[in-house]
């Protein structure tokens, strides 16, 4: 199987989506717009929050499979 590369020859990079609200998805997720910001932790409560947020992040984007 040949493998199609992203890839447009220079040195400056490729981008996916170039506003906020363009929408993008991976491994044939449901492309979404780009997710709000997820605070700094301030405490281990805090802290497992924000992991479980970004978590669900990468899972709506279709970086990580769904449980």
């Amino acid at each position: 199987m040949a493998v199609t590369q992203l890839h447009n020859g220079n040195a400056d990079g490729v981008q996916l989506g170039r506003d906020a609200d363009d929408l993008v998805g991976f491994f044939g997720a449901t492309p979404v717009d780009q997710e709000a910001h997820i605070a700094d932790a301030t405490d281990a409560a805090t802290a497992i929050t924000q992991l479980n947020l970004v978590i669900a992040s990468l899972e709506t984007y279709g970086l990580l499979a769904t449980s």
